[in-house]
């Protein structure tokens, strides 16, 4: 089924479309959570949490944007209001992030540029890593970021900048 057929069906309250939608977005979605609470398990709180309220406010969506950048936010939002509601950061290691494991075997290279990494993001607000989320991992231009995260453009564009530039010297390495 085309994902325009099932958002349709979905904004009608259809449970099975709302569900085939988030299972085609699910990764990109869950991307977006994982890079502001930083744990696999507050991840899966967030995911779920935000689920819910998309299904319950779908009746809302105005289409003025697409329903992905729409479910987008709500997950981006739902990630900051778990920061607050917990009052702390958990921070898991940057493999989950990389798709590598701590087992595999890798060079001494690899394990530092992993805690370089970790490192500059650590260092990064949430906002901050989820903007490098959407823009960098997930393909959103710097327009559909700042719709996302509703923060206007130029804001982005610059914390983009900054990013870039902590992580120039990682990229180089």
């Amino acid at each position: 089924m085309t994902t325009s057929t099932l958002q349709t069906r979905a904004r009608a309250g259809d449970p099975e479309a709302f569900g085939a939608l988030i299972r085609r977005w699910d990764g990109d979605l869950r991307g977006v959570a994982w890079s502001v609470v930083r744990s696999g398990s507050a991840t899966d709180d967030v995911m779920q949490v935000a689920y819910e309220r998309a299904f319950r406010s779908i009746d809302r969506f105005d289409g003025r944007a697409s329903m992905k950048t729409w479910l987008h936010s709500i997950v981006y939002r739902t990630a900051i209001d778990h920061l607050r509601y917990e009052g702390r950061r958990r921070h898991d290691e940057i493999d989950s992030l990389l798709g590598t494991s701590a087992t595999d075997p890798g060079t001494e290279r690899a394990a530092v540029t992993r805690a370089e990494l970790d490192a500059v993001l650590d260092d990064c607000s949430p906002d901050q890593r989820a903007m490098l989320m959407l823009v960098a991992a997930d393909g959103y231009s710097i327009d559909e970021a700042a719709e996302i995260l509703e923060i206007p453009r130029g804001t982005v564009a610059s914390r983009l900048s900054r990013i870039r530039k902590r992580l120039s010297r990682w990229e180089d390495t």
